[in-house]
């Protein structure tokens, strides 16, 4: 039992039919094209003298698409999860499983993020650290946001956390409640949690690492690899290391520019 737990997300994951994998797949494609094609937009949107109530609206829409394309392949065990459970009655599969339940769950995990999107730009904007050029001692808030992401990767929060994004079946039958609107409270519930665990990878992608493709593909993979349930600790452990490998050479590239 003890063995198996950790490669829970690995062996649901090994479950998906072929059908589901390519819809998968095809969603997370288009987001990220929908991503890239916007990413001149989002820059724009990111400058604090043209941003207005609209220009949030659709800031946090290309949010949630952007987490589509970054998060739905580590967020997917746990919806299989769901999907899987929805299927029981009495403990035993007699029914099909609830698709429409399993978007409710998935919604408030998107949805959640999307806003955390617009809150962190909001208070980014009002210390002054988007829109602008950083120059002075302000070149080392980048690798300041790199190094806090490294050293929140061995904080107990983020061990709590990730343990609960971990293990799919174990976050589901532990919080499940029954219904359309308990699978969004489950989704909501299970989005905290990956906040817990990521919300400093939302950070580093604004400051640190400009929006770019380049970074959010980094930081899927790095999430994806850490939320598979294989040697988990590790992998935590070495994106901490990376992140403040790269928070140092960020600092000394700043100290020699000022």
């Amino acid at each position: 039992m003890g063995e198996a737990a950790p490669a829970e997300p690995a062996v649901l994951l090994r479950r998906v039919t072929f059908p589901v994998a390519v819809a998968v797949a095809a969603v997370v494609a288009l987001a990220w094209y929908v991503t890239w094609a916007s990413s001149d937009t989002m820059m724009v949107l990111m400058v604090p003298a043209t941003i207005g109530s609209t220009d949030l609206g659709v800031f946090f829409a290309l949010i949630v698409v952007m987490m589509v394309a970054m998060m739905l392949p580590s967020a997917l065990p746990m919806a299989l999860a769901y999907h899987g459970l929805t299927r029981l009655e009495g403990g035993r599969p007699t029914k099909p499983a609830d698709v429409v339940g399993t978007a409710a769950f998935l919604t408030p995990y998107f949805l959640v993020w999307g806003l955390l999107g617009v809150v962190a730009l909001l208070a980014l904007m009002a210390l002054g650290l988007v829109g602008s050029m950083f120059t002075g001692p302000a070149l080392l808030i980048p690798a300041a946001v790199l190094v806090s992401a490294g050293l929140w990767q061995v904080t107990r929060t983020k061990e709590v956390c990730l343990s609960r994004c971990t293990s799919p079946m174990g976050f589901v039958l532990h919080h499940w409640r029954s219904g359309r609107i308990g699978a969004m409270r489950m989704g909501f519930r299970h989005s905290l949690y990956c906040i817990g665990c990521c919300w400093l990878f939302m950070l580093v992608l604004f400051v640190s690492g400009s929006m770019s493709l380049l970074w959010m593909a980094g930081l899927s993979v790095a999430i994806f690899a850490e939320k598979l349930g294989v040697r988990t600790v590790l992998f935590s452990r070495v994106i901490g290391v990376i992140l403040l490998v790269l928070g140092g050479l960020v600092a000394a590239t700043g100290l020699v520019a000022m």
